[in-house]
């Protein structure tokens, strides 16, 4: 996305001005620059972090007489995605894929649902449907390759999955 494309979407989201957002954008990237060519950083909650990091010195071959020459250290921009950046991108390009989930020896109870961090621990998100042997399943779609972390809410009452190896405070832990 160009910088012109940034401009008209957010313009077409806010109702701003192809003008007004424009001014904003460049003013927004000038204060970024300016902030960084002082050594200071940038923080976006829920965004990420733009600073600036000193290399190191490098010593490199001299092309000219084959002899060694130094570089010097120089400092760049560098940007660190937060958590929640990252995750966005990565739930929304990774390969989606099915995950069955069966919780057995609660027949009797009345809601059986999965909780996690795939859900924000909600337990009415993830309801599974009860069989006719007394077990219960539901199946969801997640991304491939994450780790997720989560349990069983059976009556509004926590439980590991017994299936699944759990950490030190009694989350199942799985490989999607």
């Amino acid at each position: 996305m160009t910088r012109e494309e940034l401009a008209r979407e957010t313009a077409g989201r806010t109702g701003l001005t192809m003008k007004e957002v424009q001014i904003v954008l460049v003013t927004f990237l000038d204060v970024i620059r300016e902030t960084l060519s002082k050594g200071d950083s940038v923080f976006l909650r829920g965004f990420g972090c733009f600073s600036s990091k000193k290399g190191r010195a490098r010593r490199v071959r001299d092309p000219r007489d084959n002899g060694v020459m130094v570089i010097p250290s120089r400092h760049r921009p560098v940007f660190r995605p937060y958590p929640a950046l990252r995750d966005s991108v990565q739930n929304s390009l990774a390969p989606r894929t099915r995950v069955a989930f069966f919780c057995v020896g609660y027949s009797s109870a009345q809601t059986v649902s999965v909780v996690g961090d795939f859900n924000s621990w909600k337990d009415d998100h993830s309801p599974m449907q009860k069989l006719p042997d007394g077990s219960w399943f539901t199946e969801l779609i997640m991304a491939s390759g994450q780790v997720i972390n989560y349990n069983y809410s059976v009556d509004g009452v926590r439980k590991p999955d017994p299936a699944y190896r759990t950490d030190a405070s009694g989350v199942s832990i799985r490989q999607v």
